[in-house]
């Protein structure tokens, strides 16, 4: 069977090798889909799922909302392979993290620990942690679940809220060290794009702004860099009510 690939970083997206899947009947069926993927290390009782996903329904109605998603789910993933891409038993459900498929957050973590493991004095020189950051940044398509929201979940709210600012701080940090990298290797283009990126992602972080600023001036660009200054100003003051701390 072709490799199940599930995207969650940006929009909510699953292919069967290279067809599109796309008949989960309703989001409660992705979401599903999300958390064991995501969550796969473990089992989960069933009637933990039940209460993430149906937290203001009885218990009983909960369950059989469960399993109506378990099955929409697997008829949206054909699932029928070996080994299976679901563990299921009478009390719990797994995501099966030895089957054949492919999780982009899972890769996305994979390299942030692989960068905070290795051994380097800093990690803006450490070349392989440096390609690492680049992957980190390909597979930032968007946000964790962009534009993807269960009004009446609450708890899987608040559990993709933690796993959204977890992802967006890595690939924050990840811009960081990528456009500091490349402005002292005098890639200024390079540098700016990443730069670029950071402030689109976090257009708060003033610290970004002024990196942007200081390529644009180095190339001669002053109006750019001062244009730059004005938008960091705005944002600032709009959303904290601060102003910039300087101009450099």
């Amino acid at each position: 069977m072709a490799q199940l690939l599930v995207y969650l970083l940006g929009t909510f997206q699953v292919m069967l090798g290279d067809e599109p899947v796309t008949d989960f009947s309703t989001d409660k069926a992705r979401a599903l889909l999300a958390y064991l993927a995501l969550e796969a290390a473990h089992p989960h009782r069933r009637e933990t799922l039940a209460g993430l996903l149906w937290p203001d329904q009885p218990e009983n109605k909960a369950r059989q909302n469960l399993r109506q998603a378990l099955t929409h789910l697997r008829r949206a993933i054909c699932e029928d392979d070996e080994p299976p891409l679901l563990l299921i038993s009478r009390e719990t459900l797994q995501f099966n993290p030895d089957s054949n498929y492919g999780l982009d957050v899972a890769e996305f973590s994979s390299l942030a620990e692989a960068c905070e493991k290795h051994r380097h004095r800093h990690l803006d020189t450490c070349l392989p942690c440096l390609r690492r950051l680049e992957h980190m940044v390909e597979l930032y398509r968007g946000e964790f679940l962009e534009q993807f929201f269960l009004s009446d979940s609450s708890a899987f709210e608040e559990w993709a809220l933690l796993k959204r600012e977890s992802f967006h701080r890595a690939v924050v940090m990840a811009l960081g060290s990528l456009a500091n990298y490349y402005e002292r290797r005098g890639e200024l283009e390079r540098a700016q794009q990443f730069a670029r990126r950071q402030v689109e992602l976090d257009p708060w972080r003033e610290e970004a702004h002024r990196q942007l600023m200081r390529l644009l001036a180095i190339e001669g660009q002053r109006n750019a860099a001062l244009a730059q200054y004005e938008t960091c100003r705005q944002a600032l003051v709009e959303e904290l009510g601060v102003e910039p701390t300087g101009e450099n």
